[in-house]
């Protein structure tokens, strides 16, 4: 693995990893979340488990990401972060091989137990790989950084998804498990090579009561509770990407097709859709875009809500899907990189882990509502909530940004000058 010398930044004379080794560090968060979000509902519906319990098994696998924000902390304390990500890889990894290897439906509650451990402990890669680069890596290749962790997630979810589908069936639930925590456990092991500086020790007590102090100091500002309301609305959250391998029998969709469209195919179209949202969010109004892709997502709902349930209507509309869930994780990206912008150190890392929690709670909900309406109205229900609870969400982020802009910021006192808002 390369490294460089760092000379005139903050990071003077300090040694960093090449931003590509990023993609491979993240490639275990990528096949945790594309088992939670493709490869359960689809084992669960081929049990003949019905989408209302798919929609809760879904809903509780996204509680881990909701509360990251509470436990991240912990890879700040004992062993360096890219030994923390080893090792939360490798137990995650094991969460998922184990998982595989359920009979369903007999087994479904330890199958979902081990995958939301799995989802909880994988969310700590995330934490570990932002950690590392936020105290290696220049300023100047944190953006090329950051697109080879997406790509890496991506491609590590879409490649995780099509082999674990691929390999059901075809092979001992023995050998399965242990393919998952190969894929899962020697990307890892690149994190090793890292040239990772050390760090100060820190107690328990004060990692954890810094953390809760930040989380009260962003809710307080203005732009701080306005921001987490947009994250955690029904807009752009594309939410349906976790429940359409589900689908796939409405559509009689064959099962090479749900590994085609789900899997290999799912990473280049969210990445090509991601690469165009963050082209035209250094563009326009990042709230406009926001906005946009919330729309889109409605539209294309609606349109396949019209189309006859066929296997290439599955094919097209899920992948057209995929391609505007790209625009939205960039415009949500680009909305929070430019809200945290405005802040540094901890503030930066707090607001960061609130504003994704509430981007995962809202997914978690959004979804919830739309398998609800599965059994009574079908894929045409699943569609139409999907897509209401966009056009509503995009309604009441209209209203809010109206009333929060229109009203006068609190004016200064001779006593005392006001403190400058974290996100102004």
């Amino acid at each position: 693995m390369s490294s460089h010398e760092v000379i005139g930044t903050d990071h003077a004379k300090a040694r960093h990893a090449s931003p590509w080794v990023f993609g491979f560090t993240s490639v275990p968060y990528g096949i945790v979340g594309s088992f939670s979000g493709t490869t359960m509902p689809f084992l669960a519906r081929k049990a003949g488990i019905d989408m209302e319990a798919i929609g809760w098994f879904g809903f509780a696998t996204m509680i881990p990401p909701m509360l990251q924000f509470l436990y991240a902390p912990i890879v700040d304390i004992g062993p360096k972060r890219k030994h923390w990500l080893v090792l939360v890889s490798g137990l995650s990894a094991l969460c998922i091989a184990v998982a595989m290897s359920m009979p369903l439906p007999s087994r479904i509650g330890t199958f979902m137990a081990l995958a939301v451990a799995g989802q909880l402990i994988s969310g700590l890669v995330g934490s570990c790989n932002g950690g590392i680069i936020s105290a290696s890596m220049p300023d100047a290749l944190r953006g090329k950084t950051a697109g080879w962790m997406n790509t890496g997630n991506l491609a590590g979810g879409a490649f995780g998804t099509a082999a674990s589908l691929w390999m059901n069936g075809r092979f001992s639930p023995k050998v399965v498990g242990v393919a998952m925590v190969a894929m899962m456990v020697l990307p890892a092991l690149v994190a090793l090579a890292i040239p990772e500086p050390e760090r100060e020790p820190h107690p328990l007590r004060k990692v954890f009561g810094d953390t809760l102090r930040d989380i009260w100091a962003v809710l307080r500002q203005r732009k701080g509770w306005t921001g987490v309301l947009l994250c955690a609305s029904p807009v752009g959250t594309a939410a349906l990407l976790n429940y359409f391998s589900a689908l796939a029998p409405d559509y009689n969709a064959p099962d090479r097709v749900v590994l085609f469209v789900n899997g290999w195919a799912s990473g280049l179209v969210t990445a090509a859709g991601a690469l165009v949202g963050g082209w035209a969010c250094d563009r326009m109004n990042r709230r406009v875009a926001y906005l946009a892709s919330g729309a889109l997502t409605a539209l294309v709902g609606l349109a396949m809500r019209q189309m006859p349930f066929t296997p290439t209507t599955y094919t097209v509309g899920v992948l057209v899907y995929l391609f505007v869930a790209g625009l939205c994780f960039a415009a949500f990206s680009a909305f929070i990189f430019e809200v945290v912008g405005d802040a540094v150190g901890k503030a930066a890392a707090t607001q960061y882990t609130l504003f994704t929690a509430a981007g995962n709670f809202a997914i978690a909900y959004v979804g919830k509502v739309d398998t609800h309406y599965h059994e009574a109205h079908g894929v045409r229900g699943v569609l139409a909530a999907d897509a209401v609870q966009n056009v509503v969400g995009i309604a009441l982020l209209l209203v809010l940004f109206y009333v929060v802009l229109r009203a006068p910021k609190p004016a200064a006192t001779p006593a005392a000058a006001p403190a400058p808002e974290i996100v102004g």
